[in-house]
């Protein structure tokens, strides 16, 4: 709605004041749709505070143009309310107010003129009110002092940039991830090239051939006051770049006009424009086409610079920059200094001035509209590869209907990994077939002259023990926890490993063959496997398939696991494919081969999860949602903050992938986050899950949340609540410092008095 709103401001009002041929021109308007396009895509299509700011810019400058055109101080006053509330919205919002700086001289003139009529007083009040009139939404609910307290924390806890740190957004910018993609990159670079060729044109030429010459300079001034602003904000993101949506596709429409053959005679000087508008291209497809979280998955080359068979688009974009600098080189050496050609100013007819337009649009809009159609058919492709998992397209249709929990619809949780182990097979193979695929031999060659292939089928335990990891001294919080994972390490669900302390021993490890249930040989549910220590390298791990036949038994296949990064314990998720096909019966093999503190491997059992929908398990129970996953689970209920008391959830979600250490570091104690009191009042067990027909997909993870003391009772209990009335000024004294907690966030499996995995009464 904001972006449909801003395209019609821009349109309908801004376009129009940059003169009658902009105003009459259909390229124009296309040329200003594109590159409005293609900055609100990338950088304004979420919930955050740039495109409130764009439409609050667009209503300020609309004012400000209307005020200068009409001789009148109303709409100046009115927009000053526009330009109070952007900056109200975050501290980029400052933008807002750049059409008053640029305008400053018509606009005292005209001030001026009001006040020899009617005084000073009557005609800045209004106008001082307009501006002011934020300080009511600022203070109808809270306090000077309170107003105080939160610059005070925002100075601490950061982030709180410094203006000569603004080359490290630039960084962002053209960094290997989500902030420097092809997407941002190119309409900020675009931006840039716009305004300096908007500048060289207007220096050299007093003026823009056909556009008026005051809001032509107004929106240059602007612009480049922009970046001004940005550098004295406290924050350093890419994101921010999104208020040029506001100014971008008027200054694309105006440098569309300085670049047509009416105004830019020279054919040297068109190449030359082109040719940079090529190298931009090229430098902005050096970054990935990367998208946060969940927007990211599904989109092609969201890893890496855009290519095909090979070939990147930027070298390719840099052979169109040297053709058309090469033209532009050829054209430079036909100019005779000595006899200048005479060039005829005059405009021969209506259909001249448009066809020159168009053709000086043309650069600008095609590339433009080629990188939209682009982004579109990305989330396009998106869609169809995603078409039996989450993804964000089709969730966003939903949504509009309302029948959607967005991805805790598609996650499944495993709330007790011990009722998924593999029961061992009570009918273990003692015949081998004879080995018909050559890809499969039987035993393997590493085996053969050493064991028969019937021997073989047997189980093997030569170098690996129960549970076989190291084991922890716990006297470092820092040292991780080798213990199995989920409770694995007993019968019921063991736990096998080769370490030992010199770092001299190998083995080999042969379970038993366990029956693989209807649910994993359908695909419908992965075997997963934990393992731990290093499977790569002289290491190998691998689960073996086969099946019962008339012959004797026969081994189908052999899935290598590999599930970096180690030594720590961590889950591989395998969804049978052609090795199992036809299989009936699993095992695992692990070869450790490898000598050293770091070449031991250990195994647990393999299981074949039961699984319940995380939008069922959670439920209306209170859960706190680190603030990155918090926008793609809409039905979870947010734990509140009630007079001042926490409520305890019962659950915790954290964000995937690149994410994850964002949103803990928000949560994190000395950052002044909420764990600086959920780490000490309660503990959390990791429960596996699933992204459904994705399970190797990192969406996040989802905790339980233990309170130390779970019948304890609640702060609210104690309350005393009662009114009273103080100063603003007034503090109920200092900020609570930041407290930095050794450790991790404490883990429940380090607890004996909470309910095991096993035990139905843990939710």
């Amino acid at each position: 709605l904001m972006g449909i709103v801003s395209w019609l401001l821009i349109s309908r009002e801004v376009l129009p004041r940059l003169g009658q041929q902009v105003r009459r021109s259909n390229a124009a308007g296309w040329a200003a749709a594109a590159v409005f396009l293609a900055f609100w895509l990338p950088y304004n299509n979420g919930l955050r505070a740039e495109p409130v700011v764009v439409l609050f810019s667009l209503l300020a400058l609309c004012a400000v143009e209307r005020a200068v055109a009409t001789g009148r101080l109303v709409p100046a006053a009115l927009g000053l309310v526009a330009a109070a509330l952007s900056v109200g919205v975050n501290p980029h919002g400052l933008v807002a107010v750049l059409p008053y700086v640029a305008a400053i001289k018509p606009l005292y003139r005209l001030v001026r003129k009001r006040a020899q009529e009617f005084g000073w007083l009557p005609v800045l009040a209004p106008i001082a009110a307009s501006g002011f009139v934020i300080l009511t939404l600022v203070f109808y609910d809270q306090t000077f002092r309170s107003v105080l307290d939160s610059m005070e924390l925002k100075t601490t806890f950061g982030p709180n940039g410094r203006w000569y740190e603004e080359l490290s957004r630039y960084s962002l910018l053209f960094s290997q991830s989500p902030d420097g993609s092809l997407t941002r990159r190119f309409p900020v670079l675009l931006v840039i090239l716009c305004l300096v060729t908007c500048a060289v044109v207007l220096l050299r030429r007093n003026r823009v051939r056909g556009a008026a010459l005051g809001p032509s300079r107004r929106l240059l001034a602007i612009v480049a006051m922009c970046f001004v602003v940005l550098a004295l904000t406290p924050t350093k993101h890419t994101h921010h770049f999104g208020i040029f949506a506001a100014f971008g596709g008027a200054l694309a429409a105006l440098t569309a006009l300085a670049t047509s053959t009416t105004v830019l005679r020279s054919r040297r000087n068109r190449a030359a424009f082109v040719a940079g508008l090529m190298v931009i291209l090229a430098f902005a497809a050096t970054g990935p086409n990367a998208w946060w979280y969940v927007s990211g998955w599904g989109i092609p080359w969201f890893d890496k610079p855009p290519s095909i068979g090979g070939y990147n688009f930027s070298t390719l974009f840099l052979v169109f920059a040297a053709v058309a600098g090469v033209i532009a080189l050829i054209e430079h050496l036909r100019i005779d200094e000595n006899n200048p050609k005479v060039v005829d100013e005059s405009w021969d007819s209506p259909e001249k001035r448009s066809r020159a337009l168009r053709l000086g649009t043309a650069p600008l809009s095609v590339l433009c509209a080629l990188l939209v159609l682009g982004e579109l058919a990305a989330f396009g492709k998106a869609i169809q590869k995603q078409d039996d998992t989450y993804n964000l397209g089709v969730d966003n249709i939903k949504q509009l209907t309302g029948s959607s929990c967005g991805l805790s619809d598609y996650i499944d949780v495993e709330t007790d990994p011990r009722a998924g182990v593999l029961p061992v097979s009570p009918e273990q193979p003692a015949v081998a077939a004879k080995a018909t695929d050559k890809a499969v031999p039987v035993p393997p060659r590493r085996l053969v002259g050493h064991e028969t292939a019937a021997e073989y089928l047997r189980s093997k335990e030569t170098g690996f023990a129960r549970p076989g990891v190291p084991v922890s001294s716990g006297g470092d919080a820092e040292e991780p926890s080798w213990r199995p994972p989920h409770q694995f390490g007993d019968d019921a669900a063991p736990a096998w490993g080769s370490y030992d302390e010199a770092g001299l021993g190998t083995g080999e490890l042969r379970t038993p063959w366990y029956d693989l249930p209807e649910e994993a040989l359908s695909g419908k549910t992965p075997v997963v496997l934990s393992l731990a220590g290093s499977e790569t390298g002289a290491n190998s791990l691998m689960l073996e398939f086969g099946r019962d036949t008339e012959r004797g038994f026969e081994i189908t296949g052999r899935y290598e696991v590999e599930q970096g990064p180690p030594p720590g314990w961590r889950d591989h998720r395998y969804t049978l494919g052609a090795e199992a096909e036809g299989a009936t019966k699993m095992r695992v093999v692990a070869v450790d081969q490898a000598l050293g503190a770091e070449g031991w491997l250990a195994v647990t059992a393999p299981r074949v999860p039961k699984l319940t929908s995380m939008t069922e398990l959670v439920g209306d129970s209170p859960t706190f949602v680190e603030w990155p996953a918090a926008l793609v689970h809409p039905c979870l209920r947010i734990s509140g903050l009630y007079n001042g008391v926490a409520e305890m959830p019962h659950f915790r979600v954290s964000a995937g992938e690149l994410v994850r250490d964002v949103g803990e570091g928000w949560s994190s104690p000395d950052a002044g986050g909420p764990f600086g009191w959920l780490n000490v009042a309660s503990s959390v067990r990791e429960l596996p899950t699933y992204l459904r027909g994705d399970p190797q997909q990192d969406w996040g993870s989802l905790y339980v949340v233990h309170p130390y003391d779970a019948d304890a009772l609640p702060a609210q209990a104690a309350l005393d609540i009662r009114p009273e009335t103080h100063w603003g000024t007034w503090s109920p004294g200092p900020l609570t410092e930041a407290v930095e907690l050794p450790g991790d966030v404490p883990s429940s499996d380090d607890r004996t008095d909470i309910p095991t995995f096993d035990t139905p009464e843990q939710n």
